[in-house]
């Protein structure tokens, strides 16, 4: 079966848990209270003319499945009377895009009032204007039918990007470029701005961040009851010149730990890069952050880094330069991943990641054995073979899949896999499927879903092109 851009429109018939259930993936956006008006002047009669119009952009360039909104169309020829339509595929489709009405602005710019259904195909639409005499312009792919809503204002400043988020729907990551600001977004408070650093995970029950300042030192951030958020820094072993906290998860008893790494400095060259020692960090009852629990090296390796850690308290992590992975069931015990992890699922059973320069893939734990199969399976990509290149960046235990894939004109783009997790091992099922953005094209940004609530209707969360030079947290509805 083929997921097309609708995102997992069909029903797929997945079985979790030994239950069968019907689940129906697709994105959606919750209704609006009111469309949003962009108010437009009167409109002005313009002289016929000699040629034909064009279309050459709209603002916005991106619609929400549901809405009625205004969408200012700017080109040239437009003369009064003209009319604007939405075509998908070159082919008008009134009923799932409809124009309430057109306002002649300039012979360069019209408004056009439009209804879009809450069951539009999530795709690029044309846009047609057509005049009184029987002539019409066409703006190919113009604007976008999307289910991606913007968090708040998108970012502190700068590009942003999308580390973490639970099932709270509360989301973590950084905005900047030479200088980063860690971030935290709910739907009470908005975009939260915490200061120099990056936020990389948040705690399921929505009390700690975790992440690194600006000086580069492991931090928590804990929620006050007033609504801010306090920063603490982690103990730190011996030695340690830099380190971050990447993973929060609380274990089957409520304990709070966090993965992440420490650095130190090389013993022999000063002139070669710290070298990272993988650690997790406990919180205790009496509100304080235990010393961190260092894990073992596999041999043959200078580097390891703890990047996740599951509900049963087994241990991910990456090794030297990103070359593989392991998994610790404890901190002596360990086996080793053949390409890069990025995340697992809390109940443990499932890693995600990809191979460098290579597809997004997974590892999962034998149910008879309780061992992992330690050799990746690789995802498709939205392009298939042509361009195979990857990488998961979240997963949750009804085995829905995010992350990003490249497509056949070589960007990358947010994606989204499926496996059936019912039987002994995991299936794909159908094929893997894009979330929409924002409108705007871009190859040189690449966008990417970052992750994904465990709880139905599930809600991923990552970043998309805004215009042409913007990168935005948003996050979809997957239904």
């Amino acid at each position: 079966m083929t997921i097309s851009r609708v995102l997992l429109s069909k029903a797929i018939r997945l079985a979790v848990a030994g239950t069968l259930a019907e689940v129906v993936l697709s994105c959606g956006q919750e209704p609006t209270a009111a469309p949003r008006v962009i108010s437009a002047g009167a409109a002005v009669a313009a002289k016929p003319a000699p040629t034909s119009p064009s279309v050459n952009s709209a603002s916005p360039a991106f619609g929400d499945q549901g809405t009625t909104i205004d969408v200012h169309v700017i080109g040239s020829g437009f003369t009064a009377g003209a009319k604007a339509s939405w075509l998908l595929h070159g082919v008008a489709d009134s009923v799932h895009v409809h124009t309430n009405s057109t306002t002649v602005v300039s012979s360069t710019e019209l408004i056009a009032n439009i209804t879009i259904a809450s069951d539009a195909q999530l795709s690029f639409w044309d846009i047609q204007v057509a005049l009184a005499g029987g002539k019409n312009g066409v703006g190919s792919e113009a604007f976008e039918v999307t289910s991606a809503q913007i968090l708040g204002a998108g970012t502190t400043g700068g590009d942003a990007n999308v580390h973490d988020m639970n099932d709270l729907g509360q989301v973590v990551g950084q905005a900047g470029a030479s200088t980063l600001n860690a971030w935290v977004y709910d739907d009470a408070s908005g975009m939260v701005n915490l200061g120099l650093g990056v936020a990389w995970g948040i705690d399921p029950l929505g009390a700690f961040i975790v992440g690194q300042n600006g000086n580069s030192v492991p931090t928590s951030w804990a929620h006050q009851a007033n609504g801010s958020w306090l920063a603490q820094l982690f103990p730190r072993p011996s030695g340690s010149v830099a380190g971050t906290a990447v993973s929060a998860k609380r274990l089957s008893g409520g304990t709070l730990v966090v993965a992440g790494w420490d650095e130190i400095q090389p013993t022999k060259s000063k002139n070669a890069g710290n070298l990272k020692r993988p650690v997790t960090w406990s919180r205790t009852t009496d509100g304080q952050w235990t010393a961190p629990q260092l894990y073992a090296i596999p041999a043959g390796f200078t580097n390891a880094a703890a990047i996740d850690v599951t509900s049963g308290g087994q241990v991910v992590g990456q090794l030297d330069a990103s070359v593989g992975g392991v998994v610790w069931d404890s901190p002596s015990t360990f086996v080793t991943l053949d390409a890069l992890p990025t995340r697992v699922n809390p109940a443990g059973t499932l890693i995600v990641g990809g191979r460098n320069n290579g597809p997004a893939v997974y590892w999962w734990r034998d149910r008879a054995t309780n061992a992992w199969h330690t050799t990746s399976v690789p995802l498709p990509s939205l392009a298939g073979s042509s361009c195979p290149g990857g990488l998961a960046r979240g997963v949750n235990d009804a085995g829905v899949i995010v992350g990003w894939s490249c497509t056949a004109s070589g960007a990358k783009l947010p994606t989204v896999w499926l496996l059936d997790l019912s039987g002994s091992a995991p299936v794909l099922i159908g094929a893997p499927a894009v979330l929409p953005g924002l409108g705007a094209k871009n190859a040189a940004f690449p966008t990417s879903a970052a992750g994904v609530t465990g709880t139905a209707p599930y809600v991923a969360t990552g970043t998309a092109i805004l215009t042409a030079s913007s990168m935005v947290a948003v996050r979809w509805n997957l239904r």
